[in-house]
């Protein structure tokens, strides 16, 4: 049976745009109380406005997951101004256009601090809270990647991380079973928000498309990755695929992992060469 979502509290990193601030619209539409966490206050206070202009049903709480405090005090507003937790959507993230070879140390660590550790904080620090809240429910999501199946050539580092957190997701979907907790792993392709214009600026690298690696026949909205993930609030499940053909295909790359690599060395070649 679908649970009823009004009334239920979801708490989103990354809220301040794309996959996040989507999401966030269509919680709202559902009838949940959002709150809003990232690093820019003014994106959020501007989505807080749009989502709810009474300001009843959503929090905004600016800070970063790379650090512990900003996390538990955010959560901590969650529950004081809510009363309850019952979802969290570890989303915070971003890309770097850069070759492995190419990254310093800092550059390494710096990726795996915000979408890997930030993740694991995110989720240590809301897991004990989701099991106060007895009807709650207790649903853990995480935004991983369809890289995290196969990782694309100057996207490598990033690829590591979202690889590691579906790893971690899935540890976690077994050991939290028993207290009946959801886990699902979100897993788009390339998607038209801020996040190639940012690894750009980031690589110091000009990256004019949207979604530069992606098919057009399979380059996606936000909207069109929130939706599923709403349903999978109302309906539990392992994992999000909003685009269900490249599933398909990222299987058959791992079953033929020869004619994986020949598709990323062409890919290699046309970036370069592009």
């Amino acid at each position: 049976m679908a649970r009823e979502l009004a009334g239920k509290v979801i708490f989103i990193t990354g809220a301040s745009s794309g996959i996040g601030a989507a999401t966030a619209r269509l919680c709202i539409a559902a009838g949940m109380n959002v709150a809003l966490f990232a690093r820019r206050e003014a994106k959020l206070r501007e989505l807080a406005g749009e989502l709810d202009a009474t300001g009843e049903r959503v929090l905004v709480v600016a800070g970063s997951v790379e650090r512990d405090e900003d996390i538990a005090e955010a959560l901590e507003q969650t529950v004081q101004r809510f009363g309850r937790l019952d979802a969290v959507f570890a989303n915070a993230g971003y890309g770097l256009c850069m070759s492995v070879m190419g990254m310093t140390d800092e550059q390494h660590h710096g990726i795996f601090e915000t979408n890997y550790f930030g993740t694991v904080r995110t989720l240590r620090a809301a897991v004990p809270l989701l099991r106060q809240t007895a009807d709650g429910l207790k649903h853990v999501l995480v935004c991983s990647s369809a890289a995290s199946e196969i990782s694309l050539p100057l996207y490598g580092a990033y690829a590591a991380t979202k690889a590691a957190q579906d790893s971690i997701a899935g540890a976690l979907r077994a050991e939290l079973s028993g207290e009946g907790f959801s886990v699902t792993t979100v897993h788009p392709v390339g998607t038209k928000t801020e996040f190639f214009s940012t690894a750009g600026r980031l690589s110091n690298r000009k990256i004019e498309d949207d979604t530069p690696n992606t098919p057009a026949m399979f380059a996606q909205t936000a909207e069109q990755v929130a939706r599923p993930i709403v349903r999978a609030l109302r309906r539990p499940r392992p994992e999000v695929w909003p685009m269900m053909p490249v599933r398909f295909g990222l299987a058959m790359a791992t079953a033929f992992p020869r004619l994986a690599a020949w598709a990323m060395r062409r890919q290699y070649r046309e970036n370069v060469d592009g």
